[in-house]
């Protein structure tokens, strides 16, 4: 991550722990403010990895409009010490790279998982959300439970935990692998495979968005995933800062507000809100490199 990146990531959640414990929005004349602003840097902006096609989390609309709670965190945050926060597409197969790529994005926020795998290319901070892993089928499917899979084909995105849990856990299927969620729901709505595996939180909103599908409500399966926000490999300092600022927002307001706001009405956000204790264990900023 560039010195300058690095500044404006600083600045990007110096606000968290303020602007999440009062659970209201962004105070212009706030010293607190003009403090952290000024640590923006001449570039004065973050850019932050995201996926663009996941209803509910970080989708981009036709007209290039985007919404969901990765993208609210992202925004709402950065939008506090004036922050341009630059958003830049990525799919599952990406994040890493992105990451280790000094040109790449500076953090990722991006329904990440996670995983002892993962934290051997990078570091995480939090998690900020959490959900076990479902299915999702057609609405006129006849498939009712896990047993009715066998033989189906079910599709889940490559170098994903989904993938790995899927295989693992549900006996006989056809494992269909895509670059990403959304190509194994169009694939679903086309007929093309006969369900989608995927974290329960990702499935409810591919359905609440594209109509004609449902998640099997008694089907969920594997660990919990737990999504962090991805740093660079290594950054004690940053990964407890922002552990931090994600303890304030689980325990604010904002966290359930901004849950409700893109997951209406049809699931409960105490289903999906970590604990304080999932808090990820920062690397050990005297080990060796």
């Amino acid at each position: 991550m560039a010195t300058a990146g690095r500044r404006a990531l600083i600045a990007f959640m110096c606000v968290a722990t303020l602007v999440v414990a009062s659970g209201c929005g962004p105070d212009p004349e706030s010293e607190t403010h003009e403090e952290c602003a000024s640590l923006l840097g001449v570039q004065g902006r973050v850019v932050v990895g995201m996926h663009s096609d996941q209803p509910g989390l970080n989708y981009q609309q036709t007209d290039s409009t985007r919404g969901g709670f990765d993208y609210d965190l992202a925004q709402w945050l950065g939008s506090y010490c004036g922050l341009n926060v630059v958003e830049q597409n990525l799919g599952t197969t990406q994040r890493e790279g992105e990451l280790e790529d000094e040109d790449g994005a500076d953090i990722v926020i991006g329904s990440y998982s996670i995983t002892d795998e993962r934290k051997e290319d990078v570091s995480f901070a939090g998690p900020y959300m959490k959900t076990k892993q479902g299915v999702m089928v057609r609405s006129d499917s006849r498939i009712e439970s896990a047993a009715d899979l066998v033989g189906k084909k079910v599709c889940a995105a490559r170098s994903s935990t989904s993938w790995s849990q899927m295989n693992e856990n549900l006996a006989g299927i056809v494992a269909v692998q895509e670059e990403g969620f959304g190509v194994c729901t169009r694939k679903l709505l086309d007929g093309t495979v006969d369900a989608v595996s995927t974290d329960q939180l990702l499935l409810y909103g591919y359905a609440e968005e594209f109509g004609g599908l449902r998640v099997l409500p008694d089907e969920q399966f594997g660990n919990a995933e737990l999504y962090g926000i991805g740093i660079d490999h290594g950054d004690a300092e940053l990964c407890a800062f922002l552990n931090d600022a994600v303890l304030e927002a689980l325990i604010s307001g904002w966290w359930v507000q901004t849950f409700e706001n893109n997951f209406p009405d049809y699931l409960d956000p105490a289903d999906f809100k970590p604990d304080d204790g999932d808090l990820t264990e920062c690397p050990d900023p005297d080990a060796e490199p």
